[in-house]
């Protein structure tokens, strides 16, 4: 099964709630040799998006958002902790967080884990954290990078604050912020107007940014 098929009949599968059937189709692409990064970008990301648009235009409900959401983030942590016992370690620190509204995180988690299969340490704070729980953070941990996430445009002036905060307590030596969301698919230019250093259009090319960013 290509993996077009596979994103077919896994997105059928969470639209229908059917966790079962959601791990039984990435189970076989395991078995078969795709890779959970292949699996990650190619499979969840975008079957979660349709997911997303389906749930704006009001063709799945709020629940059923919930339900395939919640069906993915564990079909995540069954495809992580198979690939990461493969993965390089030694590499630099990921500081990863939601704005303190924000409470979807799904998109942070797959960068998070994608950054650790290339030997990152990442620190996932998660959904809705408070800017000075996030200064006191960065502070301790001194993170090469910080990665902070909106799904909503009216979200915009928290995540702002946010990046301020950052920049001002974080010393010296600030690490790189990158943004991500649906508001920054669209208008990229957003996230320099915020006051980030730059935004992905989806987790692979994060990691891709991140790791030149920071290896520069």
């Amino acid at each position: 099964m290509s993996t077009g098929e596979t994103y077919l009949t896994y997105l059928a599968a969470i639209r229908a709630g059917n966790r079962r059937e959601a791990f039984r189709v990435l189970d076989e692409a395991c078995a078969a040799g795709t890779h959970a990064r292949a699996l990650y970008m190619e499979v969840l990301q975008p079957a979660l998006r349709e997911i997303g648009r389906l749930w704006q235009e009001n063709e799945v409900s709020v629940a059923e958002e919930h339900l395939a959401t919640a069906i993915t983030q564990s079909a995540m942590v069954r495809l992580f902790e198979e690939a990461v016992a493969e993965g390089k370690f030694g590499g630099p620190t990921l500081l990863a967080a939601c704005a303190d509204v924000e409470r979807h995180e799904i998109g942070l988690r797959m960068v998070c884990d994608l950054l650790e299969l290339e030997g990152w340490d990442t620190i996932y704070l998660g959904a809705t954290v408070p800017n000075e729980s996030l200064v006191r953070m960065v502070r301790e941990r001194k993170p090469a990078a910080v990665a902070l996430s909106v799904s909503l445009a009216p979200h915009l002036p928290r995540l702002r604050s946010m990046i301020q905060a950052v920049r001002e307590g974080a010393g010296d030596d600030p690490p790189l912020i990158l943004v991500g969301g649906r508001p920054f698919l669209d208008h990229p230019h957003l996230a320099v107007q915020l006051g980030a250093d730059c935004t992905a259009s989806d987790a692979l090319e994060a990691v891709r940014l991140l790791e030149e960013r920071v290896a520069a």
